[in-house]
């Protein structure tokens, strides 16, 4: 007869301090925050482009356009006039093709969104020393 293999065992559940939970929500809420601010953006832009008096397709389509477009907005609208000039940009708030706009902008969004990861981690991984040298001390 083969013997039963033992269960492992484990030790207590591990338990994180208060101050990388602190940290995880922290960049949580700076992400959500940037998502709801770049819906606001495109919600507060007219959605009657043309001035007919009715929102159409292509209109209501260009509120997926702005969402996305975010990123570039900000830099855009960040961004002096002089400099923009030099690299041959006009002085807009958003540029005038939605598919370049789209194209640069969705890198943009991975910085941000996949940065705002790594520096939850890496500040997570950081304060882990800071810890163990208080719990034993």
């Amino acid at each position: 007869m083969s013997a039963v293999p033992e269960e492992p065992r484990h030790g207590p559940p591990a338990r994180t301090a208060g101050g990388a939970e602190s940290t995880r929500w922290l960049w949580f809420a700076a992400r959500v925050g940037i998502a709801a601010l770049a819906v606001w953006v495109a919600v507060s832009e007219p959605w009657d482009a043309n001035g007919d008096g009715r929102v159409s397709v292509h209109e209501a389509l260009l509120f997926v356009v702005r969402f996305l477009a975010f990123p570039l907005h900000v830099v855009l609208s960040l961004t002096p006039a002089p400099v923009l000039h030099f690299f041959g940009l006009p002085d807009a708030y958003w540029p005038s093709s939605a598919v370049l706009a789209v194209a640069v902008s969705l890198p943009l969004w991975g910085v941000l969104l996949i940065g705002g990861l790594l520096a939850e981690a890496w500040l997570e991984r950081a304060s882990e020393p800071r810890r163990a040298r208080k719990g034993t001390g």
